[in-house]
């Protein structure tokens, strides 16, 4: 709970003497920026009773996002680097792309090779070699 006490009159709704409790986003602002009338230089209003409690709890949970959005960015980077691993595991074995072990599956399941699916490309080569087929699966 946000209490001020207004220190000049005509501080938006507010004259000099009142105590607003549970004050307004502004009428706080006004108070913790130690805002002055521009004419005299009179301090426009002060935070009483639980305003230093406010401006602490403020600190804790700017502190809070802080570290929040630090761990964000941290979470972020390692999801860029666990994507770039995916992606590169996910391609194809060097020299070998995925048309070709498209074609040694079609050839092996011309030759009806058991398990043909589950087999990696060189397994494959090998099978079409037992099988009577050219290994080149062209």
């Amino acid at each position: 709970m946000k209490t001020v006490k207004v220190l000049v009159d005509g501080v938006g709704d507010y004259n000099a003497g009142d105590v607003v409790r549970n004050a307004p986003d502004g009428l706080v602002e006004i108070a913790i920026s130690k805002t002055r009338n521009a004419a005299s230089g009179q301090l426009l209003a002060e935070m009483v009773g639980g305003g230093s409690e406010d401006v602490a709890d403020t600190e804790r949970l700017q502190f809070e996002l802080d570290k929040t959005r630090k761990a964000l960015a941290e979470s972020q980077q390692r999801e860029e680097a666990l994507r770039a691993q995916v992606d590169e595991l996910s391609k194809p074995p060097a020299g070998q792309t995925g048309e070709d072990l498209d074609v040694l599956k079609a050839k092996a399941k011309e030759l009806k090779i058991k398990g043909y699916v589950a087999m990696s490309a060189d397994e494959l080569h090998a099978a079409i070699e037992a099988a009577g087929g050219d290994g080149d699966a062209k």
